[in-house]
């Protein structure tokens, strides 16, 4: 029923969207952030509903004290001295661990075929968490407003040739890495969401290295 596809569609939309704004640095934090969050996960099978409330009371407990998420951020996501948790495809892809290669490529050339052109404001690679979950949201969204296999094709091969590669290393990193309740409820989502995609799109999704 093309009814019932695009009504997954819009919900898969929601929750990319979601994942994707929980990402972002605290700083750009809206104050909207934790209904995104309950809103994009609460149309998922269980456990999603239950840890998109609780992520959600701990977004709105953290907006109240952003300088402390904020920390917990740089610490895992920035360095200085360490990334602890990289949040670059590429890092986990590229036998080199190195930024702006193959894989940063890969994703964009995913955009351009797309049809997205680069943002001229854009300030990380192609290959960020948050761009990569936004253009999930996007294949998604366009899935279910047009007709056709096309973007559902595009989003499962995006995420089996490459977000479904290094996306649950990430959550499993951060699961280990923080003790952050927020950043652990994140963890715990992304976990989820990985599984049930690799569930939808094929069980074929291998790891890459890192």
């Amino acid at each position: 029923m093309e009814s019932d596809a695009a009504n997954e569609a819009i919900q898969q939309a929601s929750l990319f969207f979601s994942l994707a704004r929980a990402m972002e640095q605290p700083g750009v934090w809206q104050e909207d952030l934790p209904s995104v969050i309950r809103d994009g996960l609460a149309t998922g099978l269980a456990p999603l509903p239950s840890l998109g409330e609780r992520l959600a009371v701990e977004a709105s407990r953290a907006l109240t004290e952003r300088e402390q998420i904020s920390i917990e951020h740089a610490r895992l996501f920035l360095g200085p001295f360490e990334i602890v948790v990289p949040p670059w495809a590429s890092l986990y892809l590229e036998e080199d661990r190195r930024i702006m290669g193959a894989v940063s490529q890969q994703a964009a050339r995913a955009y351009a075929e797309a049809g997205l052109a680069p943002a001229d404001d854009l300030r990380e690679a192609p290959d960020h968490v948050t761009h990569e979950l936004e253009f999930m949201y996007f294949l998604a969204f366009q899935e279910s407003t047009e007709p056709g296999e096309e973007w559902r094709a595009r989003r499962a091969r995006f995420w089996r040739d490459h977000l479904g590669r290094w996306l649950p290393q990430l959550g499993a990193r951060l699961a280990e890495s923080s003790t952050h309740p927020y950043y652990k409820s994140l963890a715990a989502a992304i976990a989820v969401v990985s599984r049930r995609l690799d569930l939808v799109f094929g069980d074929d999704v291998t790891c890459g290295a890192g």
